[in-house]
């Protein structure tokens, strides 16, 4: 892997998890990978090869999925660790400053 998961990202990934009211454990492996334990589902979070086009892999230990952004990341996640959770476009974009 490229690099470790940045701690911003942890935090987020804690705070994500805590408004979805889901209970879950992350702990950093030796690689500098995530592991999420959550109910019954443990997922790997790695960030991706360089020269890859997408920056996360995310799973299962035996298999990964490619995931581009931290919206495809979150939505994984609360994909595989919520499963009330329906998923929805999401839409990012610039408002306008506000005087």
């Amino acid at each position: 892997m490229s690099a470790a998961v940045p701690d911003c990202v942890v935090a987020l990934l804690q705070e994500s998890l805590a408004a979805w009211r889901v209970r879950a454990v992350i702990r950093r492996s030796p690689d500098g990978s995530l592991e999420l334990c959550a109910a019954d589902v443990l997922l790997t979070i790695a960030r991706a090869p360089d020269g890859l086009p997408f920056r996360w892999l995310v799973g299962e230990p035996q298999r990964r999925r490619p995931v581009s952004g931290l919206p495809g990341l979150l939505r994984t996640l609360r994909t595989a660790v919520d499963p009330g959770f329906r998923p929805l476009p999401v839409r990012i974009a610039a408002l306008p400053l506000a005087p």
